[in-house]
């Protein structure tokens, strides 16, 4: 709504008043302003119920703290029934964002619409570069005039949520320009035990198997200003998010993770490095290398004799992902991931 409030135009002649009380003519500035600043209070009174207005629209699209969002991603967006969009260019996305967030850049978002869901009660965060940048404040009033009726932001951004320590993730993007580019500065450590790590790997990836990162650290860089992007078998592993934690508690200050891990990475690259050659066709197939066995492990005719004989007490744990573990397992055996074994112990 706009008022328009007509000012006197300027007089042409000097503005003379009769001083009342001394009935003689008045130049005094300060009598001449009277009816100028009396206009000029009133249209200040009716400015001011359209600024508070503004000002409770502003106030309408929610703010969620550090601590909201921590909590919220601690779920998957299909359990919190939410989406966590990242409203900054997609390249800043690639190379950092906060956990199960979704890039959707504001300067795009009007044409891809049809990404957001269908259900208008879903929850909708968005974010963006921190305090001083206003592009998740903008895809926010968007939205509301959309109907969607669970909107919020949250102002610290990016920048809020590594400040605190936390790792942002990185896209299979990233990963490839890392690879493409000899001067970006990083290292990709896989964290998965070196049984997977010997089936294949992303190129140029240093192994540290989380469960042997007391002995292994000592292989990551000096420079703790390096950046370091753990990954392992995907979405449904913690073995990066933990790995991540140890290199943030030794003081490396630039640490990710590639959550997506091997999964995406042998999906959407033909880069995927194999420690161990394929059998080429008309050899003869090689010789069966030596198993070794790790400190804490058994080998494998070891194995095979306890589930024969079945000793009382013995507990077989899958820990493989519950879709695997219900296509085929060793009769006997209950599924626990391995991420989730301390919690039953």
């Amino acid at each position: 709504m706009t008022f328009f409030i007509e000012l006197p135009k300027k007089p042409s002649a000097r503005l003379v008043l009769k001083n009342q009380d001394r009935g003689i003519a008045s130049t005094n500035p300060m009598l001449r302003r009277q009816p100028m600043m009396q206009r000029r209070t009133l249209a200040l009174t009716l400015l001011l119920p359209l600024l508070l207005l503004a000002s409770q629209a502003a106030a309408a699209v929610k703010t969620l703290t550090l601590a909201d969002v921590e909590a919220m991603v601690a779920q998957k967006p299909a359990e919190g029934h939410y989406m966590l969009i990242d409203a900054r260019p997609e390249i800043k996305y690639f190379g950092s964002h906060l956990p199960h967030a979704v890039s959707l850049p504001w300067m795009e978002m009007k044409e891809r619409l049809d990404e957001l869901p269908e259900d208008k009660a879903t929850a909708l965060v968005f974010y963006c570069g921190g305090l001083k940048c206003d592009l998740s404040a903008k895809a926010a009033a968007l939205v509301e005039k959309m109907g969607y009726t669970d909107v919020s932001i949250f102002p610290e951004g990016e920048p809020g949520w590594r400040k605190e320590g936390n790792s942002p993730w990185v896209a299979t993007s990233h990963i490839k320009m890392i690879l493409n580019d000899r001067d970006r500065i990083a290292l990709v450590v896989d964290a998965r035990p070196f049984i997977k790590y010997n089936a294949g790997t992303i190129p140029g990836a240093l192994n540290i198997p989380f469960q042997e990162w007391d002995k292994l650290k000592g292989l990551l860089p000096a420079d703790k200003d390096t950046q370091l992007i753990f990954f392992c078998g995907g979405l449904k592993c913690n073995l990066s998010h933990k790995s991540a934690a140890a290199a943030r508690a030794m003081g490396y200050t630039d640490v990710r993770t590639y959550a997506e891990g091997w999964p995406a990475w042998k999906k959407n690259s033909t880069r995927a490095f194999a420690m161990v050659n394929p059998k080429q066709e008309g050899q003869a197939a090689p010789a069966e290398a030596e198993a070794m066995v790790y400190e804490g492990e058994i080998g494998k005719e070891e194995f095979l004799k306890l589930v024969a004989e079945k000793p009382e007490g013995l507990l077989l744990i899958d820990v493989r992902p519950a879709d695997e573990f219900e296509k085929a397992h060793i009769p006997g055996a209950i599924n626990i991931l391995d991420e989730k074994i301390e919690e039953h112990i």
